[in-house]
Formats: C-alpha cells, sequence, structure tokens
C-alpha cells in the first residue's frame, strides 16, 4: 500500500481500491482513515457490503425500526462514503448475521464477480480474525482472500487485511485529563450522555483503549468513592445525583458539592494520581458509566482454543499482530473517519464535535494493514539477502 501524498498520475486511469466488508459501518472502522487518504490523494474508492446490516443494533429509534434498518443502513452506507470521499457503495442481499451459514464457494464466486467489475488495483478486507470477532467478519474475508488469490494468476493485485492492535490507552484517563483542563465546569447534554455511553463501549471492545467499562447502579446513600481511597475509576454520572462530601482531621463531615446528570466525578484522583479527597455518595438511586484500567492486552482475538499470535509491540506499547506490514498515518483524516462513523447514525448516535480532536487523533491517527498479496519472497539466507 503506497504512502504517496498522490497516487493519479497525468494522463492514466486512476488507481482503483475496493474495500469489501460485511455490514455498512465496517468500512469506516476498519479503514475508514487509510480510504480517504487515498480516496484524497485521487484513487478511485470503491465499497461493497456483502448484507445491509439488517441485525444491528438500534441505537436512535428516531431513525429506523426493525423492518426499516437495513434500508437505512445502506443511505447511511452512501452517506458515510460522501464524508470518507468514495466514488461508489453498494449492499449485496445476504442476511445480517447469516454469511458464516452461507457456502463459501458461493461468497468467493461473488466476490470474484465484484473483482471483475471494480478491476481493483488494491484491495482490503477482513483477515482469519475477522477483526472484531465476527463470523460474517470472517466469512467475507475468507471469500475475498479465496477470489484475489484466484485472480493473481492471471493479473497483479494487492489484498490487505485490516488489523486493529490492542491499545494500551486509557480512555479514563484521557477524559480525566481534558475535564480538569477545562476553565468550566463540564456539564455533557442528553446528547452527550447517549453518545459517551456508546462511544466509549464501542472503542473500548474493539481495543482503541484499553479500559473496561460497565453501567452500575448505586442505591440512595452508597458510596461512590471514599476519601482517602486509590483513585482507580472515574464515572460519569447518567441519572441521579450525588454529593461531595469533605470529612476533617476531626471526623466532621461536610458537603462541599452536588452533582447530576452528565457531570464526571473522580476525574481529579485520576488526573493527578492522588488519593481521593472526598466522600462521594449518592443522594438518589444513581446510575453511572463506570471507568476502569482493564487488564493487560492481546491481540489474539481468536477463539479461545486458537493459537496465539505472534506480536510485535509498538512505540507506544500498544501490541500488533507480527505479521502486520502497513501503517498508515491517517491523523489527518481522523475527522473524515469520525463524521462517517455519525453519519452511520442508526448505530453511532454522536455529534463528531462532542468529544476532544487529541482524544480522537490518538486513538484513530493510525490503521494498520497485514499484507496477504503479493507474497513476500522468502529470504535466501539467515543474514537476508
Amino acid at each position: 500500500m503506497a504512502h504517496d501524498s498522490s497516487v493519479e498520475g497525468p494522463g492514466r486511469r486512476p488507481p482503483q481500491v475496493l474495500g469489501v466488508f460485511a455490514h455498512p459501518d465496517d468500512e469506516t472502522l476498519g479503514a475508514g482513515g487509510t480510504l480517504a487518504k487515498y480516496a484524497s490523494a485521487g484513487a478511485e474508492v470503491s465499497v461493497v457490503a456483502f448484507t445491509r446490516g439488517g441485525a444491528g443494533q438500534i441505537r436512535d429509534a428516531a431513525v429506523a425500526t426493525r423492518a426499516t434498518l437495513g434500508a437505512v443502513r445502506e443511505r447511511e452506507l452512501e452517506a458515510a462514503g460522501k464524508e470518507l470521499g468514495l466514488a461508489r457503495t453498494r449492499c449485496l442481499d445476504h442476511p445480517d448475521g447469516g454469511l458464516a451459514a452461507v457456502d463459501g464457494r458461493v461468497l468467493a464466486e461473488q466476490a470474484s464477480e465484484l473483482l471483475g467489475e471494480f478491476a481493483p488495483d488494491v484491495v482490503v478486507t477482513f483477515g482469519p480474525d475477522g477483526f472484531s470477532g465476527h463470523p460474517d467478519h470472517t466469512a467475507v474475508g475468507a471469500a475475498v482472500t479465496a477470489a484475489c488469490s484466484e485472480l493473481r494468476s492471471r493479473r497483479p493485485i494487492r489484498l490487505f487485511h485490516c488489523h486493529l492492535p490492542r491499545s494500551r490507552m486509557l480512555l479514563r484517563d484521557r477524559l480525566a485529563e481534558w475535564v480538569v483542563e477545562l476553565t468550566s465546569r463540564f456539564t455533557g447534554s442528553r446528547d452527550f450522555v447517549r453518545a459517551l455511553s456508546v462511544f466509549s463501549r464501542e472503542t473500548t471492545a474493539l481495543g482503541y483503549a484499553a479500559d473496561f467499562v460497565s453501567v452500575e447502579w448505586f442505591p440512595s446513600g452508597t458510596y461512590l468513592m471514599e476519601q482517602g481511597e486509590e483513585a482507580t475509576t472515574m464515572h460519569f454520572l447518567l441519572s441521579g445525583s450525588v454529593e461531595i462530601r469533605r470529612e476533617g482531621a476531626d471526623g466532621r463531615v461536610r458537603v462541599v458539592d452536588r452533582s447530576g446528570p452528565g457531570e464526571f466525578v473522580g476525574e481529579t484522583g485520576i488526573a493527578t494520581g492522588r488519593p481521593r479527597n472526598a466522600h462521594v455518595v449518592a443522594v438518589d438511586d444513581v446510575t453511572s458509566l463506570v471507568f476502569l484500567a482493564a487488564g493487560p492486552p492481546s491481540v489474539d482475538r481468536q477463539r479461545d482454543d486458537a493459537v496465539p499470535l505472534l506480536t510485535r509491540s509498538l512505540p507506544s506499547g500498544d501490541l500488533v499482530d507480527a505479521r502486520v506490514s502497513a501503517c498508515i498515518d491517517v491523523t489527518d483524516f481522523v475527522g473524515h473517519k469520525i463524521r462517517a462513523t455519525a453519519a452511520h447514525r442508526s448505530q453511532y448516535p454522536i455529534d463528531p464535535a462532542m468529544f476532544p480532536d487529541s482524544i480522537l487523533r490518538e486513538m484513530f491517527g493510525v490503521e494498520y494493514f497485514v499484507q496477504v498479496l503479493p507474497e513476500r519472497e522468502l529470504d535466501r539466507s539467515l543474514f537476508g539477502s
């Protein structure tokens, strides 16, 4: 995958890039920054999803019902494509969640037809791990890989599998740093509350951040935090209110503040690394989004009985599959990726401007790929060629 700032030369056909995925939104999550980068540089970039995503979640009831979701997500793919600069988008008719049950030869034949129609120079799809382990992803990746392998005997083609490393970055820490640096008290809107709930749980599930994020309920009178304890969690209040109570050396307790929905609590201890300087007690029944550092990351997303992958560590400390051969700097295209994500409104009801740019760039500024075709030649010496 070339890194040139411009890929189109005078008087010749622009390079053709084809992304083949399982669902609308896979293109954005898996390779959105890269697709936008090469489209901006002059390549003609197209995306095909093998399903319309009709079995996906509906996170905004105002935009879809179960009966309309497939058609809505097809339109969302088109809208996301405009944000990424794609030339064409298309959805095929396979049932969402059912690709693993389709004969692999049928899927590979359809993939071959797409290769014949689009005549791509570069193809991007999923690898054996399915990026997130989804069976639909694995089935599509296998079909496209088989089709490209068959095509290579007739003409050159470059095939890349998307790879997502397990990040060591803690969203908890970045959000805490952001909140304490604000010059005024932060209170998120109802839209922000919903967006952060979706954003935090999706990004941590995919490995963009290393937090464990959960929604927890605290009955009235319960301590969320105790003064003097180690600061390990940060809470974002979804409902109910809490009192911030400071205990003096004489044992007397006074209320120093109160927080409610849309506010963070515990951010100061996280940002400074110091023990809690106050108690946090639920006044009403409280529901909060809780951020906690998870265990050490792993890049092996396959089944529990799968052979562990060899890994290597990046300068950031993140771990990647040792087979990764391309890391694409998409820092300048993170905005495209986030706007495309927001275009998939039924899945990601977010406003692209809601989150700090510094966090988004750290999370999404590099995308990784494993080159499958052409195969690399074997060295004929242990000392290299």
